[in-house]
This record gives structure tokens, sequence and C-alpha cells, in this order.
């Protein structure tokens, strides 16, 4: 009986939930549910276009300007890479002929002259050479003396037969040895030359003295073999491959000579840059060792590969260095600009500023006065962005300090809500 008495009061409590339920359900009209009191309805202010900066604040922010400009379009490309010697100025430098190293006149990283002694060399074949020089030149000597004795014989024979005192074949036979005596003279000569030019090679004129260095050395006879190697043009001796008393023929490279007036670039580029960089672009290159300083140059050559391993292409570019400031091995970063062959409206990057979601420039147009101008970019390198739309050449922007515009501007545009 107790257990049937609580069955039905537990029956009854879910009654009385049920129609609570539903008293509450029709209490609450879907009509009053959509209804807004109106004074929850927030008034959407209009969006400014412009900012009034007071003259105070305006002294505080600094603001600089600059006018939108047409000038032809052209795309920066930023590259790392490392400097090295140009292969064109590069010299490896040996023996003119086998020899023996006497003495070593200069060291690694010195500056040397064209035609600078950089060793002294005991040439094997540099006697026989001077040897042949002297007797070349007393058979020179001796043709010399031979055809002046025919041209003077010559000219008695044609004095002799004008008056009938020779005959008319005596004359005729001069003349023939005249021709002989200049054929051999020419013959000598030749000779001569041949064998100052093999000492030339082997001892390059004035290769021989320094100033107060060795002068005895200038004195050299026939028979002396001391000779020299010489540098091939101006430039600084980046090796040295021999000693005194090595043997060397013309085989061994004996010295390194580096001309640094010209140096080369060897930047990796991306390949997703290569289509657009051309031999012949403009290129300004830093290194660390020169904080702020910029060394201009050009792009002479684009290899004709890619490295599979970085994705990158070698483009060389050749850097004047008259003042050796630039070393090989010197890592570098290479800005290349590469024109696209347009013009276009550019404004300083530090113009533009995102604006609610919006790319803006801000352009004064009054005292304190400064309008918000949506523009639409392109391409943007070296410091400048291409305006496509928005503002036309000539206008003028506001660039270091539209932070402080767009900041204060953005502050306007929030409602007042006191």
């Amino acid at each position: 009986m107790l257990t049937r008495r609580r069955l039905l009061v537990s029956i009854g409590s879910a009654g009385v939930v049920v129609v609570g339920s539903l008293v509450a359900f029709h209490a609450f009209s879907p009509a009053e549910a959509n209804t807004t009191p109106p004074s929850a309805v927030a008034s959407n202010p209009p969006v400014p276009t412009a900012v009034d900066v007071p003259r105070e604040a305006l002294a505080n922010m600094d603001l600089h300007f600059a006018d939108a400009e047409l000038r032809p379009l052209v795309r920066s490309v930023q590259a790392t890479g490392v400097v090295s010697f140009d292969a064109r100025h590069l010299a490896q430098v040996s023996s003119p002929s086998r020899g023996r190293i006497e003495a070593i006149d200069v060291v690694v990283g010195q500056r040397v002259r064209a035609g600078q002694r950089l060793a002294i060399l005991d040439d094997f074949d540099l006697s026989d050479v001077r040897s042949q020089v002297a007797s070349a030149q007393a058979a020179v000597t001796d043709a010399t003396v031979a055809a002046t004795t025919a041209q003077v014989a010559l000219t008695r024979a044609t004095e002799l037969v004008g008056i009938g005192a020779m005959a008319q074949s005596e004359l005729e036979r001069r003349r023939s040895m005249v021709a002989s005596a200049q054929a051999t003279l020419r013959s000598r000569e030749a000779e001569l030359q041949k064998w100052l030019g093999m000492r030339q090679r082997l001892v390059p004129s004035g290769s021989l003295a320094r100033s107060g260095d060795n002068a005895a050395l200038t004195r050299l006879g026939p028979g002396d073999s001391l000779g020299a190697v010489v540098a091939p043009f101006d430039g600084v001796i980046n090796s040295v491959g021999a000693a005194p008393g090595d043997i060397v023929d013309t085989s061994l490279q004996i010295f390194a000579v580096a001309d640094l007036s010209t140096v080369w670039l060897q930047a990796n580029v991306p390949e997703r840059e290569l289509g657009i960089i051309k031999e012949g672009d403009a290129v300004a290159v830093t290194v660390d060792a020169y904080p702020g300083k910029q060394f201009a140059g050009h792009v002479t050559y684009i290899a004709d590969q890619v490295d599979p391993n970085t994705g990158t292409v070698t483009v060389r570019c050749d850097l004047p260095n008259p003042d050796g400031a630039l070393r090989a091995n010197m890592f570098a970063t290479a800005n290349i600009a590469s024109p696209l062959g347009r013009d276009a409206v550019l404004v300083p990057d530090s113009a533009l500023q995102d604006v609610d979601g919006q790319t803006a420039v801000f352009i004064p147009s009054g005292a304190g006065h400064f309008t918000k101008q949506v523009v639409r970019t392109g391409v943007s390198s070296g410091g400048f962005t291409e305006i496509i739309e928005g503002v036309k050449a000539g206008t003028q922007v506001v660039t270091n300090g539209s932070y402080w515009l767009k900041a204060d501007f953005l502050q306007n545009a929030i409602p007042d809500e006191g």
C-alpha cells in the first residue's frame, strides 16, 4: 500500500513539471523575442576620410613628405654571394725556361707592378742565348761595314765610268756587290732580332735591377745565366710555389698574381627570380667589413644550370675595386636592379599604411588637415612601391611619420560612447 502511494506522488510531481513548462512556453512570445528595445540599436557613424591634427601635435610627429613620381619600374632582386678574383686578371706565373731559383723577392700579399722582378733565376738556357746575341751583334756589325764599303766602291765606280776611266761592266759588278752586301746585312739583322727576342723572353727588359738592389745584375756579360721571373701586370701576390734552390721549368707554377682592380661577385639567385635578371643589370653590393658603403657593378654572366641542392643559379657580377677594399672570399649581399620595361607611379614604402584592411596614403590638404586615400599597389622594390590606382604622379604624400596619422585617424574613427 505504501509503495502504491509513493508511485502516485511521483506521477503527480512529473505532471506539475510538464504543466509548468507549457505555461512558460506560451508566456514567451516569438514576436517579443525578435523585438529589440530602441535604446539597444547602436547608431553607425560615418567612417571619416580625413584627420585634423592640432598644431602642437603636428610639431611632435616630425612628418616628412614626398611626391609620387612617374619613373621607370625596376624590380630589385636580393641575393647573397662570395667575392672572388677576376679570372681574366689572375696570372699563374712560371719560369720562362728550365733553371734554378736563386732568390725570391716577394711574399704573399705584396703588391707588385707590371715588370717587377719576382725571383732571380739561374737560367740553364740563358748563357747560350746571350752568346748567340753577342755573335749576332758582331755579325750585324761586319755586315754593316761590308755594305757601307760596297756602297762607297759603287759611288767611286760611277764617277770613273763618267770620265771613261772604268768599264761599264765593272760598274755593274760593284752594283751587284752592294745588293749582296745589303741582303746579307738584312739577314744578320733578322738573326739578331730572333736572339734578342729569345733573350727578352728569358730576361724581360728592366727586370734585373730594382732600386738599390742587385745593381750588378745589369752588368751581366754574354756568359752569365742569371735571369728573372717578373710580374705580368700590376697586382697582388696570391701564392708563392717555389723556394731558393728549387729546379723549375715552364710547367711549374711559381707565383699567382691577382689584379684586384676588378673583382667578381658570385651571387646565388633563387630560381624563381631568374626570369627577370639580364646581363648588364646594375648591382649594388654591401659587405660586413664596410657598413653603409655600397659597391656598384653590373651582371656579366648568368649560369646555364640550376644547383639541384640549393635551387639557386650563379650570377656573376663585375665590381670595380680601384682601392682594393674588396678581398677574395668576402661574404656579400647583392641587390640586382632589373628594369621591367615600363613606367609607373612610385611612392616610398614608408608612405603606405594598412587602415581597416586597406592600403592607404595620407595626402596633406591644408594646415594640419590630411586626407586618407585608399590605393591599389603593384610591384615593390628598392624602397618604393608601384601605385596602380588611387594616386597620380605629382601628388604629395606623407612618408616618415605617416604611422602617427594612421593612429590618430583610427582613434577618431572610434565612436564616442560617453
